[in-house]
This record gives C-alpha cells, sequence and structure tokens, in this order.
C-alpha cells in the first residue's frame, strides 16, 4: 500500500544537506526520551495542583505512546525509503549524531512523534499556568508543525502518517479530558489519568505480543499509578 504524494521531492529539495542535522535534531522535540525529561524538569518545578495537573498530562502521554505501540502493529505499514541525505555527505562529527537522530526502524503508520507531540504540548497547553491560553496553543501548534515537517523531510514518515498520528491524539486527548472533567479533585484526574496509560499500556503488550518497549511502558505505567493511588486520599472518588 503506497501512501506518498510526491511530497518528498518537494520537502526536501528545498533542504541543503548542511541544514540535515538541524532537521534531525528538530525531530527530538517529539522524541521519548525528550518529552520524558521535559515532564521530569516541569513535574520539580511546580508544586501542588499545578504538578498534580501536569502528572495527569503525563499519565495521558503514557496512553497517547502506547497508541502508537499498538497502531503501529495494527496497521504494520513499512517507512518511506528516501532519506534527506546520505550519511557519508556530513561532516564527520555529524556523522554519529545523525545516524541517532535522523534514522528509525520499524513502521511506519502512524507517526509516532507526531502522536507524542501532539499529546505532549496540547496537554501541556491545557495545564500549564504560564502566559495566556492562545499563546500556549499556538506555541504547541507551531512545536507540532516543526516536528511534522522534519519527520516527512527526514524520508522517516509519509505526510499522512503524521496527519494520522496528530489525529488519532487529538481526539484521544478530547475523549481523555472529557473523562477527567468528571472527576473535582486534582489528585483524582492525576490518578484517573495515570490509570488510563496503565489501562493502554496493557492493551499494547498484549497487542505486540508482549514486546520489549510495550513491557517497559507499562512498568513504568503501573508504577506511577501505585503511588498516586497510595498519595490520593479520596481513592478516584468523583
Amino acid at each position: 500500500m503506497s501512501r506518498g504524494v510526491g511530497e518528498f521531492d518537494l520537502v526536501q529539495g528545498a533542504i541543503p544537506d548542511s541544514l540535515a542535522i538541524v532537521v534531525a535534531l528538530l525531530t527530538q522535540l517529539g522524541d521519548i526520551w525528550f518529552v520524558t525529561l521535559l515532564f521530569v524538569v516541569l513535574a520539580v518545578r511546580y508544586d501542588g495542583t499545578d504538578r498534580d495537573r501536569i502528572v495527569a498530562a503525563g499519565g495521558l502521554v503514557i496512553g497517547a505512546i502506547a497508541l502508537v505501540l499498538f497502531t503501529k502493529e495494527l496497521f504494520a505499514l513499512p517507512r518511506p525509503d528516501q532519506p534527506l541525505v546520505a550519511i557519508e555527505a556530513l561532516w564527520v562529527p555529524f556523522q554519529f549524531i545523525y545516524s541517532l537522530t535522523g534514522y528509525a526502524s520499524g513502521y511506519g503508520f502512524p507517526s509516532g512523534h507526531a502522536v507524542v507531540s501532539t499529546a505532549t504540548y496540547l496537554s501541556l497547553a491545557t495545564v500549564l499556568p504560564v502566559s495566556t491560553r492562545r499563546r500556549r496553543y499556538a506555541a504547541a501548534t507551531g512545536i507540532l508543525a516543526i516536528v511534522g515537517f522534519c519527520r516527512v523531510a527526514l524520508g522517516l514518515h509519509y505526510l499522512v502518517d503524521v496527519l494520522a498520528g496528530i489525529a488519532l491524539s487529538a481526539v484521544f486527548l478530547f475523549l481523555a479530558f472529557r473523562l477527567l472533567a468528571r472527576y473535582r479533585s486534582s489528585e483524582t484526574r492525576r490518578t484517573v489519568a495515570l490509570g488510563i496509560g496503565s489501562v493502554l499500556a496493557l492493551a499494547a503488550v498484549v497487542v505486540t505480543g508482549i514486546h520489549i518497549e510495550a513491557l517497559a511502558l507499562l512498568a513504568v505505567a503501573l508504577a506511577l499509578f501505585g503511588l498516586s493511588w497510595r498519595a490520593d486520599p479520596q481513592r478516584v472518588a468523583a
């Protein structure tokens, strides 16, 4: 099944080889390691209700990562084979960095970076107590556009992979926040969000056939859910 519409020649042709490493690094905004570090920093930076909201957003991101794992397995569609640049064309010190950031393996649909970026930055735009809501959503939209463009430019995804990832994650967030709105306290919402992440992580384990990444995600989700459950005096009561 082909998902391309000829976007690679247009996008890649506009990017000189000298900027390939920049494009690869920008995609790290949607990588799991960066997102994890971001949530840890924010959880340390804030406390009280704000921290509860940030951890709840993190629980939803765990759920989004689980969605990536089992939707990729369900569709099992390959990635495109049109790299932005041959690694040998890069300056030698950049070759190792590009090998880590500019390449990817596994299935290509939907874009995992698009799913995770959407879940991360839209959820943080919803809960972070900084600036105005309009500016937060504008910043989140800008980051999504950058990550999506770079994934296509690197030749790691078709445009439809990115759009599908954004749509899937946005619908998931909409439904999840609607559910969380039913609960009164920030502690309860935090626990419920982590519960959602745990359930989806379990589903990912089942669908992927007990894959190591899914098992690791489930372990993290259950650990955080257990800690949240013990810390929540209302025990997820409405």
